[in-house]
């Protein structure tokens, strides 16, 4: 399972700004033939039709960057 982020989330491993990362999430939706990212393979919009403010979270492999797989912590006994 594929763990996604947030947009600071991703503009902090990216080492970017939170802005900067958002604009690149609105030249996808606006503009999706010239833009670097597309929806669905870089990022999913999880907000509802009518919302106010949008859910997007971010598929880690959109980022560039090497992830290592997180491992749980340990249980105590």
């Amino acid at each position: 399972m594929t763990t996604l982020l947030t947009i600071q989330q991703a503009a902090d491993l990216m080492g970017v700004s939170y802005d900067h990362v958002s604009r690149l999430v609105d030249e996808a939706q606006t503009c999706p033939k010239i833009a670097k990212w597309r929806e669905k393979r870089d990022f999913i919009d999880l907000s509802l039709a009518g919302s106010k403010f949008r859910t997007i979270r971010i598929i880690p492999e959109a980022l560039g960057l090497p992830l290592q797989a997180q491992t749980p912590a340990p249980l105590l006994p």
